[in-house]
């Protein structure tokens, strides 16, 4: 099946950029946690200006394209490419320039720290890139080619482990803030090579042509912002909440007698420690997710409607099977774990607070993605608003009592209510129930995994670490197949994974 075989190469490319992602552990030894700290204090504006830049627009790309292609108006496909690459460079472009200019006002009024302002303009050039790049990669997962993007992936992020290792070590002796501002600069290192690659790979491979010309492009357009709009606001998610904790820690802080210093220092180990090992587990949901948005579109385009139920309750259920014992993991082994990356246990509470982000985020992406797919985009927007509502209070009221730890257990509740909402109103428009009976083999096999470590204890060095997590992962396998628990999707995403790799290897013979 042409969705888990794209999955399954979503997914290798995301492991590989995960694993080149690892530098990240070598930043608190490059710049101390203060330039952790100021390297990550860019990235909520970034990730916001980014979202609201491009937002939806990918996504919407690959469901017009799915749709076209699924009628044969493969000129249709093309023009809607043309009309996207447009927009999205403008609106890259408008989007870099603004966070350049608002740099300052950002470090000073929001970061609380001055310094921020070197990194927050040393990223703003990466936009307008990303922006062209995300239209490349929307038009490719529109025919259910994932090769590109999972190939753009790894180049974008070796070309970025480079300059942020190398522009650390130059810069660093500047000062922290010249540190910070070079690993965040190489953002736009990476994305000019992944923007290269795609380009070379549009060049080189052959979709098909031909058929109506189709929509003129000014209902192209209207479509295109019709179907972005409700998709780039929820995409904003994210953005928001990790704007709402740097606006929220760093002031709770100040009131409990932080200095500059402290504050910058404790927020880089909730973002620069805890954050990215939870984001960990996103790689799987993620490569579900921009899978599933085609597929389901091609689906209903073509009135296979058990097709698409079919789809969306196994883009689910491998969801769950996956990210289920990664939370648990997180959550019993994240003290350790922590020391074992960053030789501190500083971030230990914080991560142990996140953990269940890593199931319940994964699952609420997979669920929104299904009713984008299907058309209904607003729904996960409206889900969203309740959620950063909720996320609001819950930080306001639990980081002055709680500090940190409030942040990670306001963020966590917080994708607990959107998941929720999301799988509920996907369970209705599809007629089958938010959790199945898939649910339960992998309940039990994280179960039993759960008390095989605590049966271990608490690993002490590093080499127990990682023979506990070898453990519970190993226990969790077996336990799940013992259930029953493996479903369809493995299968073709290991045999498509396979197919590729061979005909790579051919074609290089």
């Amino acid at each position: 099946m042409a969705f888990w075989q794209g999955t399954g190469l979503l997914l290798l490319g995301g492991v590989l950029s995960r694993v080149l992602g690892l530098y990240r552990l070598l930043l608190p030894r490059l710049l101390g946690p203060e330039g952790v700290g100021l390297y990550h204090m860019a990235y909520p504006a970034y990730s916001l200006t980014l979202a609201i830049a491009t937002g939806g627009l990918p996504v919407a790309v690959s469901r017009l394209v799915a749709r076209s292609a699924a009628r044969g108006a493969h000129r249709e496909a093309q023009r809607i490419l043309q009309v996207a690459t447009v927009v999205l460079l403008l609106l890259g472009l408008l989007g870099g320039a603004a966070l350049l200019a608002a740099a300052p006002w950002l470090a000073v009024h929001v970061a609380k720290d001055a310094r921020a302002a070197l990194a927050i303009a040393a990223i703003a050039p990466a936009v307008a890139l990303v922006a062209v790049m995300s239209a490349l990669r929307g038009y490719f997962q529109g025919y259910q080619e994932m090769a590109p993007t999972a190939i753009s992936q790894v180049v974008e992020q070796l070309a970025r482990v480079a300059a942020i290792i190398g522009l650390a070590v130059i810069l660093r002796p500047l000062g922290v803030a010249f540190g910070a501002a070079g690993a965040a600069g190489a953002a736009g290192i990476g994305a000019l090579a992944g923007l290269l690659v795609l380009l070379a790979l549009r060049r080189a491979r052959r979709l098909p042509r031909g058929g109506a010309r189709g929509m003129p492009a000014r209902r192209i357009l209207t479509e295109l912002l019709g179907l972005a709009l409700p998709i780039t606001v929820t995409g904003l998610g994210v953005p928001v909440m990790q704007l709402l904790d740097l606006a929220v820690v760093p002031a709770a802080l100040e009131q409990g007698g932080y200095t500059a210093g402290r504050r910058t220092g404790a927020y880089g180990v909730l973002s620069g420690y805890a954050m990215p090992l939870v984001a960990l587990p996103a790689i799987i949901s993620g490569a579900i997710a921009v899978a599933l948005v085609p597929a389901v579109a091609a689906a209903t385009a073509q009135r296979d409607h058990a097709g698409a139920q079919a789809l969306t309750r196994d883009a689910l259920a491998a969801a769950w099977r996956w990210l289920l014992p990664a939370a648990v993991g997180l959550f019993l082994l994240g003290g350790p774990i922590v020391r074992l990356f960053f030789g501190s246990a500083a971030a230990a509470p914080s991560l142990a607070a996140l953990a269940p982000s890593a199931l319940l985020f994964g699952l609420g992406q997979v669920a929104a993605a299904g009713l984008q797919g299907y058309g209904y985009t607003w729904r996960p927007l409206v889900h969203l608003a309740l959620a950063t509502a909720v996320k609001l209070v819950l930080s306001i009221l639990l980081v002055a009592n709680m500090g940190i730890v409030g942040a990670g257990l306001a963020t966590s509740a917080a994708y607990f209510v959107w998941t929720s909402l999301n799988l509920v109103a996907l369970g209705r428009l599809t007629r089958q129930p938010a959790l199945g009976r898939w649910a339960l083999p992998p309940v039990a096999a994280a179960s039993g995994m759960s008390l095989i470590l605590r049966l271990l204890g608490t690993p002490v060095g590093g080499l127990q670490t990682l023979i506990a997590v070898a453990a519970g992962a190993t226990a969790y396998v077996l336990l799940l197949g013992l259930a029953g628990g493996f479903g369809p999707g493995e299968r073709e995403a290991l045999r498509g994974i396979s197919l590729r790799a061979r005909s790579m290897l051919q074609g290089r013979r």
